[in-house]
């Protein structure tokens, strides 16, 4: 088997993940792909950081704008064009640097993905009447372990689990074990921070979107697709939706959404904390100059 190198940057929101990419692909003539489930949404861009056109032209990105706020974009179809991305640089000696802040999706780039065959749309329905907790209770039941890694509220999940089951008379769980991990050599760089200068760089960060126009943003959001949309259950889009209705004040939504962002960050680095990774000292790489101060 050979194996190809990948580098994967990972840490928690605002932890400057696409300076650290972008310096690393500048100096290896490497491209970026974005691990970023809400970066796919074409329109979504202050609220989800995009990269500026200054740096588009500088590195190549991949994986960004490539989808209708109102459309769905699964694990697979990430994992899918992601590998076959990958290969494709491998075949032009270009080094992958994938990059962002999806934990999910760049652990299967480590990990692998299991071949979890497609539910019927007829057993799907059929679970999506009951509610979730009768839901969570017989998937407990079935397949404890599956279980036991999803949270009781997470209805899409559950339903898939059961739905395999179902269907197939097999467990999930042990269709994610028998997983094979992908061909290529990692390595992950995780940006490491103290609590207090994370937070202190979410909330500058939360304050610089809303001065660039994120309200507007999500205003025409709502305005063209509607707040059922798959882009408003991304933080930093969901939050503001009580204030467009009126029924909070602004810097209420603006707390709101450096909570969840806070929350979002340390759940993050939960995920990271068992795997594999280099820690890199976020305050050393400003003192070089890699990132900025936030």
């Amino acid at each position: 088997m050979t194996f190809k190198d990948v580098i994967i940057v990972v840490g928690p929101t605002a932890s400057g993940k696409r300076q650290l990419a972008h310096a690393i692909a500048q100096n290896t003539g490497g491209e970026i792909i974005s691990a970023d489930s809400m970066k796919i949404y074409r329109m979504a861009d202050i609220g989800t950081s995009k990269p500026q056109k200054k740096y588009t032209q500088e590195v190549k990105y991949h994986l960004i704008d490539i989808i209708e706020p109102d459309e769905r974009y699964d694990l697979g179809q990430f994992f899918s064009s992601a590998c076959g991305l990958i290969d494709d640089m491998h075949k032009r000696d270009i080094l992958p640097i994938v990059s962002g802040g999806t934990s999910l999706y760049i652990s299967k780039i480590i990990d692998g993905l299991a071949a979890i065959p497609p539910v019927s749309s007829k057993i799907i329905k059929e679970l999506e009447k009951e509610s979730v907790e009768s839901l969570y209770a017989e998937l407990m039941k079935v397949d404890p372990e599956r279980a036991s890694e999803l949270h009781p509220n997470m209805k899409r999940r559950i339903v898939r689990a059961l739905g395999v089951f179902r269907q197939s008379g097999k467990k999930m769980s042990q269709m994610i074990k028998n997983t094979s991990p992908p061909d290529y050599n990692t390595l992950t760089l995780l940006i490491d921070w103290p609590r207090e200068r994370l937070y202190e760089r979410i909330n500058r960060r939360v304050d610089r979107m809303i001065d660039e126009g994120l309200i507007e943003e999500v205003r025409q959001l709502l305005q063209k697709y509607g707040e059922k949309a798959p882009v408003f259950e991304g933080v930093g889009y969901k939050e503001f939706l009580p204030f467009l209705r009126g029924e909070i004040f602004l810097e209420e939504a603006k707390e709101d959404l450096k909570k969840a962002s806070r929350h979002y960050a340390r759940r993050q680095l939960v995920w990271w904390r068992t795997k594999n990774l280099i820690r890199l000292d976020g305050e050393k790489l400003v003192d070089l100059g890699i990132l900025s101060e936030g």
